[in-house]
């Protein structure tokens, strides 16, 4: 069989026809039908594994030769084969395994189906000696050996254990700082590839729990949101356990800490284009406008535009309420909302812990306001963990006899004090308008801008759009304000903010995909038009139905914003259209200045984000957002 492959060495390498065959021969394994539900469920793990075998394929380009010009060229700088010898040793070992008839029968349990039986010679696999008849293509004789059955499923669990094992081998290649978003990335286009069928997804939700958690909690989780989706309007009741009476939130026991999330456009603005100085995290950002120059950290996060607010909740302390209005005197409209906002309770419920990915807060419920006409999703406030005090700013005793001073007082306080409820918030719109604080370093935008393409990608993976993506809907926990207050003697001295963990909020708008009839525009519009997809802003017959690449390019105009550090608003002028605003400010002036700022490959990600295609079906979707989060993380400044 060795010979039979080396043939084509000069096509694509030995390693990529290796990986082809691999391929291939999966192929044949989860092509099975008319299996009943263990084997079913024995074979979606082979799927699993499939999968993770082409998308560690597709990231490496094994099929193009990448793979192996990167290995050579790694074993020549470093004088060291083994990498590569390695690699050819796990890639020989699964195709032999996928591929060696004699084995899939003796240690895996395989038997040919009674219909093929009897009609093809024993194989002994892989680059045995023998015959002329053991030298036969493999893929001629597979392709005729296309149905198996699992006779021994005790044994075939030996051919999911060494699948995994040669998987992660081959996953041991990447770059270790890339592994999480190659994980996400086999993980998403499974979840793909199952689309909405539900049976599909709770097979995978199945198959995955004893060896893949993340997996698990991923296809459950999109499991409930097409269930959602699919109930009828008619049959739709409240969950009783996400409704949180307004007698239970106290409002008014909170620092004034409620942010804007609508703003107005400068009234004076400079030309688009127009050079701005260049700013570096050593020196306090420069005035861009009249508007910006007259915030401060206290005015940004204090205000009487109350679509965010802080409070405290008779069970879960500290909460973040973000309020959603409705017409009173239209039931359909309330009832919309109200079964929008209860879906997304359920679907954010402990987000933080079983969907890191998403970078969501904790949703306890909803609350109705009746008395302001307002629905509000409750979000229980981060633990932010505490600075711990020098030993020597604490009191000591000291022994009368011995004059030796006990630290028992010393050695209390050096344990970690316990992590405590953030109580106050900025935006990501509010950390780059200040004047007060510095431009955070290159680096930490650019994780930052990595963050949110991850947070944006695993909402897309779960058909869920946000819809209401801006840096108003960007929040870090505490306040800017609240940071400078422990870190400086004034409020007003230059920091540095923190930006290590953005949250997405700002769900009001969202819905879910494939559903027109919830795509109802909120009373009050969490996100300005001009972070919209002017193809989005249609109106009557005009309008197109919300899709993922408005999300996509929603997050491009963010990135832009984190790479310039300046809000989108030091540009814009009432009298533009959301066409003109994109097609001679955008794209031709504020992109190509991201360059010297940030780089070529951030600014090629923000270019592709604002000019991705409305008709992407979800899978080039999904590889887009791949994409995007792979480059972001392959920046090193």
């Amino acid at each position: 069989m060795a010979e039979a492959i080396g043939t084509a060495i000069g096509v694509v390498g030995f390693l990529g026809q290796l990986f082809d065959g691999c391929v291939k021969a999966y192929g044949y394994f989860s092509a099975a039908a008319n299996l009943d539900a263990d084997s079913q469920r024995l074979l979606c793990k082979v799927r699993i594994e499939e999968m993770r075998l082409v998308v560690w394929g597709r990231g490496w380009g094994v099929a193009e030769g990448r793979l192996e010009a990167h290995l050579n060229g790694f074993s020549r700088e470093a004088g060291d084969p083994r990498m590569a010898g390695l690699a050819e040793g796990i890639m020989r070992e699964l195709h032999a395994t996928v591929t060696d008839f004699g084995r899939l029968r003796e240690r895996y349990g395989f038997v040919e189906d009674g219909s093929e039986r009897g009609k093809i010679g024993t194989s002994n696999g892989d680059g045995e000696k023998g015959g002329e008849g053991k030298k036969r293509d493999w893929r001629r004789e597979i392709s005729r050996r296309a149905k198996w059955v699992i006779a021994d499923k005790e044994k075939f669990t030996n051919l999911l254990t060494d699948l995994k094992y040669f998987n992660d081998g081959l996953e041991q290649l990447f770059p270790p700082r890339l592994l999480p978003s190659l994980h996400r990335s086999w993980r998403h286009s499974l979840l793909d590839s199952a689309r909405r069928d539900v049976a599909q997804l709770a097979l995978l939700e199945s198959s995955s729990a004893d060896s893949y958690p993340q997996l698990t909690a991923s296809a459950n989780l999109k499991k409930l949101r097409i269930n959602l989706d699919a109930e009828p309007q008619a049959s739709f009741r409240p969950t009783f356990a996400f409704r949180i009476p307004r007698t239970d939130l106290d409002l008014s026991s909170s620092p004034p800490t409620t942010t804007p999330l609508l703003s107005p456009p400068l009234p004076t603005s400079p030309t688009p284009g127009a050079g701005t100085k260049r700013r570096n995290s050593s020196t306090a950002k420069q005035a861009s406008s009249p508007s910006s120059s007259s915030l401060n950290l206290l005015s940004l996060t204090s205000t009487t535009n109350t679509t965010r607010t802080h409070a405290t909740h008779t069970t879960h302390g500290p909460v973040l309420v973000e309020w959603v209005e409705y017409d009173p005197s239209s039931p359909d409209e309330r009832f919309l909302h109200l079964r929008r906002l209860d879906d997304l309770a359920r679907m954010m419920h402990s987000a933080s812990s079983n969907h890191p990915d998403l970078h969501t807060i904790d949703c306890v419920g909803y609350t109705d306001d009746t008395n302001n006409a307002r629905y509000g999703l409750v979000y229980r406030c981060p633990m932010l963990a505490q600075p711990s005090l020098p030993s020597d700013s604490l009191p000591t005793k000291t022994n009368p006899k011995t004059k030796a001073t006990t630290d028992t007082v010393a050695a209390a306080a050096a344990e970690s004090p316990q992590p405590q409820p953030a109580t106050s918030h900025s935006t990501l719109h509010t950390l780059i308008s200040s004047t007060d604080l510095k431009t955070p370093d290159l680096d930490d935008r650019i994780t930052l801008a990595s963050t949110l393409a991850c947070a944006l990608w695993s909402l897309h993976s779960l058909d869920w759009l946000h819809k209401s993506l801006c840096s108003a809907n960007i929040l870090f926990f505490p306040s800017a304000a609240s940071l400078a207050a422990t870190r400086a003697t004034t409020v007003s001295a230059a920091v540095v903010p923190d930006i290590g963990s953005p949250y997405l909020a700002g769900f009001d708008a969202s819905r879910p995909d494939f559903d027109a009839e919830m795509s109802v525009n909120p009373r009050n519009p969490s996100i300005l038009d001009l972070h919209r997809d002017p193809r989005s802003l249609g109106t009557g017959l005009g309008r197109k139905q919300y899709c993922k690449s408005y999300d996509v390019y929603s997050l491009g105009l963010v990135l832009l914003e984190i790479g310039l550090w300046k809000v989108l608003q030091t540009y814009y002028k009432p009298h533009y259209s959301a066409e003109k605003w994109r097609d001679r400010v955008i794209l031709p002036v504020l992109v190509p200045g991201l360059g010297s700022k940030t780089g070529k490959l951030y600014k090629q990600v923000v270019e592709t984000c604002l000019t991705a295609n409305d008709d992407m079906s979800s899978s080039e979707a999904g590889q887009l957002m791949e994409w995007v989060v792979t480059t972001l993380e392959s920046i090193r400044t």
